[in-house]
């Protein structure tokens, strides 16, 4: 459930990427509802007796790491980076070369941090900068914590002058984009470096001439998104060159991660469970512990369906697998993360781990039902998925208005106490509201009287008038100055033409959510909802959603089913849908307990 300001408010104050879901509150008020316990119960034909299968108890640390590995990552990859940096500048140090000049002063930080503050505060000064810090970085102390982190990571990796640069940071670029970034960064430094000169010659001369000059010339930083991008790609290839171990490769319960920077066997840095819970137990949110159990028992629910049914693929078959899928992905940028979390939207690397296995062991077991030759007939399962599919990837589109009433308030980023009850009896009032409005003007137009002192509107009128009036879409004011971009922006939930996949991201969905919930509002609307009917309420990501469909358009590049290509993503597509259903029936099969 990522939630983020339109990417310019980020911009702003964002030392590293921020991608983090709403803030939590105190421990008091969430459960982690103990131990998951799931035992899945095979349908039991007529005449026959059930199988009774062993109970798998998942330990209430593992809701502890789905959430660490996920929402709250910053708190680990903190870490992580922390253990990079000090690597590196012991290893100079060994060499015998300077790293006095390798620190972060405090006036240098409190400098910096004040400028960030007042860039911001002067390019939205509609907004509470507390608040905003919260939604990228949950706290301001994390997030003084990761911009002292940054400052320290370019002073070591990434300097203004290259000669300052470490080998790892050349070989990061190089492997990326050949010797092009690298250019790029010196021309840059030399066309600063010259202005810098200029400056500080003019102002000396009106120094010495005793007029007013001003505060002495420095150094104009990089431009901050383009040393953005250059602090990322070395900071991925780094991880490449330091062996790590979390749950994906079997790290034990206790364990988050192991950093091991000589590759000899010995981690060097071991970070506990409990160490970063410690860290993130005050900002956890209900819903998100929610989440994380749900997660969890559909996937051992699904992994013992698929194990009872001699379709589980080994842990060696899983493996090669994944295997095959990462070395697909040998760019800083564009890697299975980008796929699991970027794409799919997953809540980390990890947990689409556990779920790819299955998916694996799923996919092949009907690889067999879903072969066609060219110009065969497809078999059922894909002719009834095709026109689903063809609306998806022919880039079909809906016109949808979106009426939502939240649980969670967006403008100061937490939820509202009670809110998911609230939201839900306001929905349903607004919808009699609108159906008494609906029944009115029928009789109206029918030349009946009508009860009451006000004359019922048209129910196109009404319905703007509920948007206008009780849509919690939220969008952030646009900065003072600068470039601004409503990629994003709900618009009061007037969303326009959009395809599936951008309405489903309008909607605060994705293919994880799908696989969480088995079902999405977005493929309610998109596919089955009338044309000018207003449906709902319905439960959605942060809140009930009621909505109304203006027109369709059709596919504007339908599969062909004579094309090799498109047959195998039809059938890719039907795989992960079908699956889908399949884990979610497999759940639907199972005894599934806390404490």
């Amino acid at each position: 459930m990522q939630l983020l300001l339109a990417h310019s408010v980020l911009c702003a104050l964002a030392p590293l990427a921020a991608d983090v879901s709403p803030a939590g509150v105190s421990p008091a008020d969430v459960d982690l509802g103990g131990p998951v316990r799931v035992r899945y119960a095979p349908p039991v034909p007529e005449g026959e007796q059930p199988v009774v299968l062993e109970e798998v108890v998942i330990p209430e640390g593992e809701v502890k790491r789905f959430l660490i590995y996920g929402t709250y990552r910053p708190a680990l990859e903190w870490r992580r980076i922390h253990a990079l940096i000090e690597d590196e500048i012991r290893l100079r140090a060994a060499e015998g070369k300077d790293v006095s000049h390798l620190v972060v002063s405090d006036e240098m930080f409190e400098a910096h941090y004040g400028k960030k503050l007042a860039e911001f505060v002067e390019k939205y000064p509609m907004l509470d900068i507390e608040t905003e810090i919260s939604r990228a970085y949950r706290s301001l102390a994390w997030y003084r914590r990761e911009l002292r982190q940054e400052m320290l990571f370019d002073a070591v990796f990434v300097p203004e002058d290259q000669a300052q640069w470490p080998d790892l940071t050349f070989e990061a670029l190089r492997q990326e984009a050949g010797e092009i970034l690298i250019d790029d960064f010196r021309k840059s430094y030399e066309r600063r470096t010259t202005f810098l000169t200029e400056q500080r010659a003019e102002w000396q001369a009106k120094t010495d001439a005793g007029e007013e000059a001003g505060p002495k010339p420095v150094l104009q930083p990089e431009d901050s998104m383009y040393r953005s991008i250059l602090r990322q790609i070395v900071r991925d290839n780094l991880y490449k060159v330091v062996d790590t171990k979390t749950a994906l490769t079997g790290l034990s319960e206790d364990l988050i991660a192991t950093m091991d920077f000589d590759w000899d066997g010995q981690a060097e840095l071991t970070v506990t469970t409990a160490e970063i819970w410690s860290d993130v137990e005050l900002i956890v949110s209900q819903q998100d512990v929610d989440d994380a159990r749900q997660f969890l028992a559909l996937v051992e629910a699904a992994r013992q369906r698929l194990e009872y049914e001699g379709k589980l693929l080994s842990d060696e078959e899983i493996a090669t697998e994944l295997e095959e899928i990462t070395s697909k992905f040998q760019s800083g940028m564009f890697d299975l993360g980008q796929i699991a979390i970027g794409g799919h939207q997953f809540p980390s690397v990890e947990a689409y781990g556990d779920y790819f296995g299955l998916h694996e062991s799923y996919k092949r077991s009907i690889d067999e039902d879903t072969q066609v030759a060219l110009g065969a007939q497809l078999p059922d399962s894909l002719r009834e998925h095709l026109h689903q599919a063809n609306h998806v990837m022919g880039l079909a589109k809906v016109d949808t208005e979106v009426l939502l009433v939240a649980a969670f308030d967006f403008e100061n980023y937490e939820w509202i106490e009670g809110g998911w009850d609230k939201a839900r009896a306001k929905a349903e009032r607004l919808v009699a509201e609108m159906q008494r409005n609906q029944d009115a003007f029928e009789k109206s137009q029918a030349g009946e009287a009508i009860d009451g002192e006000n004359a019922p509107l048209d129910p196109v009128t009404f319905w703007q008038l509920l948007i206008d009036d009780h849509c919690d879409f939220w969008d952030p004011p646009p900065p003072q100055h600068g470039r601004q971009s409503t990629v994003g922006y709900k618009q009061k939930g007037r969303f326009g033409e959009r395809t599936r996949n951008d309405l489903r991201s309008l909607m605060s969905e994705s293919s994880y959510h799908l696989f969480l919930r088995g079902e999405l509002l977005t493929d309610r609307v998109f596919f089955d909802q009338p044309v000018g009917v207003v449906d709902g309420p319905h439960k959605g990501s942060f809140g009930y959603y009621v909505t109304k469909v203006l027109r369709r358009s059709a596919p504007s590049r339908p599969l062909n089913t004579n094309d090799r290509r498109h047959i195998d993503l039809l059938r890719d597509d039907y795989a992960r849908v079908s699956f889908v259903a399949y884990a979610h029936e497999a759940l639907g099969d199972t005894v599934v307990g806390g404490r």
